[in-house]
C-alpha cells in the first residue's frame, strides 16, 4: 500500500510556531510504528481550510497524483485537515474516493475504507457545522447586546460624529483642520439651507464649495478609484448633491440610529438612542422640502427624451441629458461634465455644445427607419451579432458560476476566523469586524451576480424571439409602423450602439457634430449631421 501524507495549517502564527512540524513529526513515527511505505508529503502552510481542497496549491499537486495512481492512501492528522466546514470535508472525501484513494486519520477512529468509517466522517463533520454555527450565533448575539448599549460596531462614522473610548458615537465639535468651522457645524447649516431657507441639495453643494469645507473622504485623506479601475487617485474635496441627500435624510442626526439595516440577511433592526446635532422638528421640515424639490422636478420636465443615456459627449466621454430651457420652452440634451459635480477626478465644466432634443431626435429615428429598410452588408454584422450573443450568455452564466464560487469562499472565510476565535488568538470585537467586513464584501457579489443575472435574461429574450438578421429587421420594421414613444425607444436601443456628439470649437461660434454608431456597423459607418445656429447654447436649465 502507497500512503501519501496531507498536512496543513491555517494561520501564519501557527506557521510561526512550527506547527505544521509537529504533524509531520507524528506522521513520522505513525508510519515507522505501522511499517508504511511513504510516497510524499503534501505541505500547506499557512492555508485556510475554507477553500476547496482543489482551490490550495498541494491540494491540486495532490489531486493530480491521485488521477496518475501514485498512491492509494491519503493520511491525515486530523479530519479538519481537510476543510473547516461539513460540506468541504464531505466533498474533499468525494472527490479523493471516486479517484479510488482511501482516507485515514492518524488520530480519530475511523477511516473511508469502511462504512462505519464514512458513517462517522459525517457525523464528525456535522458536529464541526454545529460548533460554527452555535459559535456564529453567539457572536450575533453579542454583537446584538452591544448594539442596544449604544456601542458602535464598526463600518464610516456619520460626519460630525466620532467614536470614543466607550465605542460610542459621540459628536464632534472639535474644528476642522485647517477650518474654522467644526463637523458639527457643517451639519448644521445643511439642514438650515435645505428646512428653513428651501435650498436644492444643488444650491447647498455649491454653498459648502464656495466656503471650501472639506469632505469626508478629504479630512479622512481617503482616495477613490480613477475612471480606468486601475489605480486609486485624490479626490477633488467637492461636495456633491448625493452626499448632501444621504446626510439630509440620515435619522442619525436627530438622535436615532438603526443597526442591522444595511445586512443583506434577515435580522433584527435594533433602534438606539444617539446623541443628536439638530432637532425633530428641522429634520421633518427638511424631509418635506426635499419632497417638495423633487416633486418640483417632475412638475419642470415637460417631454421624455428619446435619446436619454445614449448620447455621449465627444470632449469629455460622459453622457448627455435632457434639459428644458424655461424661457423658451425648448428641450435639448446637454453635458452632465457641465456640472462639475459629475466631475469628481477633473474639477472641471465641460465646454460641448448643447443640441436641441426634437431635431436630433428625429435625425436618429430616421436614421433608424433607413437602416431597417436598407441595411445593406449589415445584415452579415447582424447575423455575427446573434452569434456573439449566444457565445456572450454562455460566458455570462460561467462568470455567474465563478462569482457563485467566490460567494461560497467568502462564507467559508467565516471558518478561518472563527478558527482564530476558538483558539484564541483574536477577541469577539475582532471576530465582529471581520464578520461585517465579508458581510459587506459578499453583497457586493450578490449585486454583481445580479447584475449578471439580468444581462443573462435579456440575453435570453432575444435569442429566443430573433434567431435570423431577416428575422430581427422584420420584427423591427413591423414595430416601427405608428410606434409610440416607448416603442421607438426600444428600437433605438436595439440598433444604436452610441450617437456622439462633437463640438468644434475654432469657429466663432461652436458648431456640433453628431455620429450615430450603430450596433451591427462592422466598418463603423458613421450617419453624420452637423448642427449650428442654435439659440440656447450654453444656457443652463
Amino acid at each position: 500500500m502507497k500512503i501519501a501524507i496531507y498536512c496543513r495549517v491555517s494561520t501564519e502564527d501557527q506557521a510561526e510556531r512550527q506547527t505544521i512540524e509537529n504533524q509531520i513529526v507524528f506522521a513520522e513515527k505513525y508510519v515507522d510504528l505501522h511499517e508504511m511505505d511513504v510516497f510524499t508529503y503534501y505541505r500547506e502552510d499557512g492555508i485556510t481550510g475554507t477553500i476547496p481542497l482543489y482551490e490550495r496549491p498541494e491540494g491540486t499537486r495532490l489531486l493530480q497524483d491521485a488521477k496518475e495512481k501514485k498512491f492509494d492512501t491519503l493520511l491525515i492528522y486530523k479530519l479538519d485537515r481537510l476543510g473547516r466546514s461539513a460540506r468541504i470535508i464531505l466533498n474533499s472525501i468525494h472527490e479523493l474516493e471516486a479517484l479510488g484513494i482511501q482516507i485515514k486519520s492518524m488520530t480519530e477512529p475511523f477511516d473511508t475504507s469502511s462504512p462505519a468509517g464514512r458513517f462517522m466522517i459525517t457525523m464528525l463533520a456535522g458536529v464541526a457545522d454545529l460548533e460554527r454555527e452555535t459559535i456564529l450565533e453567539r457572536m450575533w448575539h453579542g454583537a446584538n447586546r452591544a448594539a442596544r448599549d449604544g456601542k458602535w460596531l464598526g463600518g464610516i462614522v456619520p460626519y460630525g460624529y466620532f467614536v470614543n473610548e466607550n465605542k460610542e458615537l459621540e459628536i464632534n465639535n472639535n474644528l476642522l483642520e485647517g477650518f474654522s468651522m467644526s463637523e458639527t457645524q457643517v451639519i448644521k447649516i445643511i439642514f438650515d439651507k435645505i428646512g428653513n431657507e428651501k435650498w436644492s441639495t444643488i444650491k447647498v453643494c455649491d454653498y459648502l464649495n464656495a466656503l471650501g469645507v472639506p469632505t469626508s473622504y478629504a479630512k479622512a485623506n481617503r482616495k477613490i478609484n480613477s475612471k480606468d479601475g486601475k489605480r486609486k487617485v485624490a479626490t477633488a474635496n467637492l461636495w456633491r448633491p448625493g452626499q448632501v441627500l444621504r446626510i439630509s435624510k440620515n435619522t442619525t442626526y436627530k438622535g436615532i440610529h438603526t443597526y442591522g439595516k444595511r445586512s443583506k440577511k434577515e435580522r433584527e433592526l435594533i433602534e438606539r438612542e444617539v446623541p443628536a446635532i439638530v432637532d425633530t422638528e428641522l429634520w421633518e421640515k427638511v424631509q418635506k422640502q426635499l419632497k417638495d424639490n423633487q416633486a418640483e422636478s417632475f412638475k419642470n420636465k415637460s417631454r421624455d427624451f428619446l435619446l436619454s443615456s445614449i448620447v455621449k459627449c465627444g470632449d469629455c466621454g460622459l453622457t448627455f441629458i435632457g434639459s428644458n430651457d424655461r424661457k423658451t420652452n425648448r428641450a435639448f440634451y446637454k453635458c452632465i461634465g457641465k456640472q462639475n459635480y459629475k466631475n469628481p477626478i477633473e474639477n472641471k465644466k465641460c465646454e460641448s455644445k448643447n443640441i436641441p432634443a426634437d431635431y436630433s431626435e428625429n435625425m436618429v429615428w430616421e436614421g433608424c427607419l433607413n437602416f431597417i429598410n436598407d441595411p445593406g452588408k449589415a445584415v452579415v454584422e447582424i447575423e455575427k451579432n446573434i452569434k456573439s450573443n449566444k457565445e456572450k450568455f454562455v460566458n455570462t452564466e460561467v462568470e455567474i458560476n465563478m462569482l457563485n464560487a467566490s460567494l461560497l469562499k467568502k462564507e467559508n472565510e467565516k471558518e478561518s476566523i472563527l478558527d482564530l476565535y476558538r483558539k484564541k488568538l483574536i477577541d469577539s470585537k475582532d471576530v465582529e469586524i471581520q464578520l461585517l467586513n465579508i458581510q459587506s464584501e459578499k453583497a457586493q457579489i450578490e449585486e454583481k451576480i445580479k447584475e449578471l443575472n439580468q444581462i443573462k435574461d435579456t440575453t435570453n429574450q432575444m435569442l429566443a424571439s430573433v434567431n435570423s438578421a431577416t428575422e430581427f429587421l422584420n420584427s423591427l420594421k413591423e414595430k416601427s409602423i405608428d410606434a409610440d414613444f416607448k416603442t421607438k425607444r426600444e428600437i433605438i436601443k436595439s440598433l444604436i450602439k452610441k450617437v456622439t456628439v462633437i463640438t468644434n470649437h475654432d469657429l466663432p461660434r461652436k458648431t456640433a457634430t453628431l455620429q450615430i454608431e450603430y450596433n451591427f456597423s462592422g466598418n463603423n459607418n458613421y450617419s453624420v449631421e452637423k448642427i449650428e445656429g442654435v439659440t440656447h447654447t450654453d444656457m443652463d436649465s
